[in-house]
């Protein structure tokens, strides 16, 4: 049996579809594979991604699917739960947990295709050690983020992420998204100084102008400048997992960063709304004991 998702969007992004085909191929004993076709065109409205995942410790085989597979209609659906119909196709509900994918059994001889982005932990958390282990460079960090990383180390630190880039200047990502604001930052600033005053805060931004002219407490502050190299997000990514609080934005690369911490007593605030969707709910992206504001 092959078990294959598309994969498309940033890191973020690569790492929901990759985590849940994992789980998926863990509990039905098949072939993981990784359908990479995505990133062979350019699309409108849609901020320019690299594959990345190469450059993690991921364990899969990358192919590209032609022609693409595309949502199943709902006669497609029907079927392919009573016959062997291959691949059984399952697209997500965005931000919605769908726990079929954790239960459904395919026929022997059926393959599986997923498509959409996945974001939930519920459909990976049962391998979140595996993922622990595979989600760190493939080649450790350069001599520059390594400096980084030490200074993480040596201190009470905390992760502050700010994404601006897209969610202002891009349409699109600007009407579903948006950014966050300065208010978000200020108060999040405020609850993790009230954790502890001797807090060093690590700000990673697309914007980082932005970030010096505007946040307080200077002099408790690194800035992570960010390397030319194309697989820079996964070494940023790494940094934010070894920060020991992290003030996230509504974006999937702070979310990992935060999700991969693996301290026992990590403190996460996240923005209670993710998107401009008012009437959502975020309790399947967002884990219980992370603080919203």
């Amino acid at each position: 049996m092959n078990i294959t998702t598309q994969i498309q969007g940033g890191l973020g992004n690569q790492l929901f579809q990759y985590a849940t085909a994992k789980a998926l191929s863990k509990r039905l004993q098949g072939q993981l594979s990784l359908d990479i076709e995505w990133f062979n065109h350019g699309w409108e409205d849609v901020t320019p991604r690299h594959f990345l995942l190469p450059d993690l410790r991921v364990q899969a085989q990358f192919i590209q699917v032609q022609p693409p597979i595309t949502p199943p209609k709902k006669w497609r659906r029907i079927l392919q739960s009573l016959l062997p119909i291959s691949p059984f196709i399952l697209k997500d509900r965005p931000y919605r947990f769908n726990s079929l994918i954790n239960r459904f059994k395919p026929y022997s001889n059926q393959d599986i295709y997923l498509i959409g982005y996945w974001q939930s932990f519920h459909y990976f958390d049962s391998i979140r050690a595996e993922l622990l282990d595979e989600i760190q460079p493939r080649d450790g960090l350069s001599v520059h983020y390594q400096a980084y990383l030490e200074k993480i180390q040596a201190s009470p630190s905390a992760m502050v992420h700010i994404r601006r880039g897209d969610y202002v200047h891009l349409p699109v990502a600007a009407k579903v998204h948006g950014f966050l604001g300065l208010d978000y930052y200020l108060e999040g600033i405020k609850l993790l100084l009230a954790k502890n005053p001797d807090t060093h805060f690590f700000i990673f931004s697309d914007d980082q102008e932005w970030a010096r002219n505007n946040l307080p407490h200077q002099e408790k502050i690194t800035f992570i400048e960010s390397s030319e190299d194309k697989a820079a997000p996964v070494e940023e990514l790494y940094l934010m997992s070894q920060c020991k609080m992290h003030l996230i934005a509504n974006s999937s690369l702070s979310w990992w960063g935060a999700w991969l911490c693996n301290n026992k007593n990590a403190y996460v605030i996240a923005p209670k709304k993710w998107t401009n969707d008012q009437n959502k709910s975020w309790d399947d992206l967002l884990p219980r004991q992370w603080q919203r504001i």
